[in-house]
């Protein structure tokens, strides 16, 4: 990837692709193909600054490697996509709850 512009096209297309494989492949696969797309979002931010935060940086080697740790095991994935969710939210509390 030479620009966040080839960047976007990129995750725009794998998310296609991903919503049509969805009709096709096993539902727990839907929920990998989306933290694959948060992963390739978070990625942007090395290719542009104006992409990078750091809360998803810091996200980002985690869940990828529990993603791939619980993926034969559906009760920890889906604690682990709990566990996220639950981040985010927090975090996202404490960005609009700003003064």
């Amino acid at each position: 990837m030479d620009s966040k512009n080839d960047a976007l096209f990129e995750l725009a297309a794998y998310l296609i692709a991903s919503a049509r494989d969805c009709l096709e492949e096993p539902q727990i696969y839907g929920p990998l193909r989306l933290i694959g797309g948060v992963e390739k979002i978070i990625e942007m931010g090395k290719l542009d600054p104006s992409f990078y935060d750091e809360f998803l940086e810091t996200k980002r080697e985690s869940m990828t490697r529990e993603t791939l740790a619980v993926m034969s095991d559906r009760q920890a994935f889906s604690k682990m996509l709990d566990d996220i969710l639950l981040a985010f939210s927090e975090e996202m509390k404490r960005r609009t709850t700003r003064s």
